[in-house]
């Protein structure tokens, strides 16, 4: 077995043994994540411990915050970002 094949099998066990394989986060996830965290410390929750509500809270604002910059950035209407909780 070549060494290629070889250190593929590893990963392979490896990524078995770990319950599977995982994706390397894009540029796009890891902003967002860094935004959401930054949503939970500007009103003091945190998200590992943080009740469903607040969670869900802290993720919408994320969201329309990602999804305003990303249409101000493409020079979309901001009128169509809007939140779950708005009438």
């Amino acid at each position: 077995m070549s060494a290629d094949l070889d250190a593929r099998y590893q990963i392979d066990i490896l990524a078995q043994q770990a319950g599977g394989y995982f994706a390397v986060p894009s540029e796009q996830e890891l902003e967002y994540t860094d935004l959401l965290f930054d949503v939970c410390k500007q009103f003091g929750i945190k998200y590992y411990s943080a009740t469903a509500k607040e969670r869900f809270f802290v993720e919408e604002v994320a969201r329309v915050t990602y999804e305003r910059e990303r249409a101000q950035r493409q020079g979309l209407p901001l009128a169509d970002v809007r939140p779950a909780f708005a009438s």
